[in-house]
């Protein structure tokens, strides 16, 4: 596993990071939302639960979000795009601090005996702490996901 490499961009975040599993396996992992719920989050930082998620154009999201000092909050969006094993785009409204929505895109790609996934979170508006606040997350977001996919 490489580590994930996360930087803003503008106003969008783009990462990438290289995962030990082919894209169908990434994929899933992405879209299923029992899977999401098992890698999406540590104890120390947050936790993710009750994924609700159907990898259909249009269809509504949303988790819910436990910190660790017990606070609760939801993430929720629509998917917006899916093409199976290559791409999954969703819009993202975060129930805290009033931000915005925002889109966030997951590019898969073939590489090297495993996948290179592409984020790009974009969207974001220079009058909110929003674009900080998720380029700190998604570094975390891409390890666990690195971090999970390894051990199967």
């Amino acid at each position: 596993m490489t580590e994930p490499r996360v930087v803003v961009a503008g106003m969008q975040i783009e990462g990438e990071v290289w995962l030990a599993a082919p894209p169908s396996r990434v994929f899933r992992a992405l879209t299923t939302p029992q899977l999401l719920a098992a890698w999406w989050g540590d104890a120390g930082v947050y936790t993710t639960h009750d994924w609700q998620l159907r990898a259909d154009e249009g269809a509504p999201w949303r988790c819910e979000v436990r910190l660790a000092n017990g606070r609760r909050h939801h993430i929720e969006g629509t998917v917006l795009e899916v093409v199976p094993d290559r791409r999954l785009r969703l819009s993202w409204q975060p129930s805290w601090d009033r931000l915005p929505l925002t889109e966030v895109s997951f590019e898969l790609e073939a590489q090297r005996g495993g996948t290179r996934l592409a984020l790009r979170h974009s969207g974001f508006r220079p009058d909110f702490s929003g674009l900080e606040t998720h380029r700190v997350g998604w570094p975390w977001v891409l390890g666990w996901l690195a971090a999970a996919l390894a051990k199967e």
